[in-house]
Formats: structure tokens, sequence, C-alpha cells
């Protein structure tokens, strides 16, 4: 597992919280490259939207639930 540190302002943190709310996988896999596989056969784009969910518990979790 890779940790990443972040420093945010809250103003952007939360407006993150807001836009990651707002993606769908329909649109994280009009943004996937179709022919990219990662370990366990994995597509990109479910390996993005497993990110992206992650990223969304994370900022629910330092206190930016999105509305």
């Amino acid at each position: 597992m890779a940790i990443i540190h972040l420093d945010f302002p809250e103003e952007e943190a939360a407006a993150l919280a807001q836009f990651v709310k707002r993606v769908d996988y329909d649109t994280v896999q009009r943004f996937a490259a179709v022919c990219w596989i990662y370990g366990n056969n994995r597509a990109e784009a479910h390996v993005m939207w497993s990110a992206l969910c992650l990223l969304q518990r994370q900022l629910a979790e330092a206190g930016f639930a999105p509305r």
C-alpha cells in the first residue's frame, strides 16, 4: 500500500470531496485506457474507481464528507 500525505486547505478539501462524490463510474470509464490492465487482471477503469472511492472515504474520515 502506498501512503501519500497531502496537506489541503479546508476549502479545497471540501471542494474535492464534492467533486469525488459527483464523478460516476461512466465518467471514469470514459477517461480510462481500454487496453490497460493492472495486476490481478483489473481493468484501468476499475482500479481508478476503487482509488476514487478510497479517496472519498479518506476525505470523509478527515471530516470532509460531501453534503
